[in-house]
């Protein structure tokens, strides 16, 4: 807490043994200038904290939208298929321990799904930019600046040297884009995939299970498999939070 970190910080602490000192040198009992002592550093760190900047509320991510009928809504909707059978299967358990490690479950789930949803609208917004560039296009322009460098003369070949480069330029783009995109696509279909699967798992526990007999080993492999599906996405969105900037 910071309250608490502030009371050991060295210039409180050295007010408030100054304070207790005085208090005591002008003969103050021992208890009552301890007690000054107290109430300054006390008065110290309460000061210190209400002078702290408030540390602005972290800015939740923006979430893009969707190209319809594009690949990635389709794995999206496959996604919010599988959450909604999570939470339709949890709903209609009896109370009981099962129930109670599904519902914990629930919010994983959901958390889940809203990074999907994220990684969606950016896969869409990488194939939006990625159409912007022809790679036939710039390939061949590519070439031909090569030719006309080979025989160019010295008042030019800075300037063609200028425009390979540019070329290039876009060639690297399109690359990273491609890349990009490929990597949200799987993340994507790999997610959607892997709620289907825990929903089939919970589904099959839930029959073969009662209340009184709860296979803890199981429900342990559900909740492994699970944080497993939630850092693959996390991962794969901080990475391609990088990559593309």
């Amino acid at each position: 807490m910071k309250f608490a970190r502030e009371l050991t910080e060295p210039w409180g602490l050295l007010l408030a043994a100054t304070s207790a000192g005085v208090a005591w040198a002008v003969q103050l009992p021992v208890v009552a200038a301890a007690g000054i002592g107290v109430a300054v550093l006390a008065a110290w760190a309460g000061v210190a904290v209400l002078s702290e900047e408030k540390e602005p509320p972290p800015r939740e991510a923006r979430v893009l939208d969707v190209t319809p009928g594009s690949a990635e809504e389709n794995w999206l909707h496959r996604a919010e298929g599988a959450a909604e059978g999570f939470g339709s299967l949890s709903a209609s358990l009896a109370t009981g321990p099962l129930a109670e490690r599904v519902a914990d479950m629930e919010p994983v789930v959901q958390e889940t799904l809203s990074t999907l949803r994220r990684l969606a609208g950016r896969a869409s917004a990488t194939g939006q930019a990625l159409a912007r560039v022809d790679p036939d296009t710039v390939a061949h322009e590519r070439r031909r600046l090569q030719r006309e460098l080979r025989t160019a003369n010295p008042e030019v070949r800075g300037d063609l040297e200028q425009a390979l480069t540019a070329v290039q330029a876009q060639a690297d783009v399109h690359a990273r884009l491609s890349g990009a995109r490929d990597k949200l696509l799987a993340q994507l279909q790999s997610g959607a995939l892997g709620l289907d699967s825990l929903v089939a798992r919970v589904a099959e526990l839930t029959a073969a299970t009662s209340d009184v007999t709860v296979d803890t080993g199981a429900v342990r492999e559900l909740s492994d498999q699970l944080e497993g599906i939630r850092q693959g996405v996390l991962e794969t969105e901080q990475a391609t939070r990088k990559s593309l900037g």
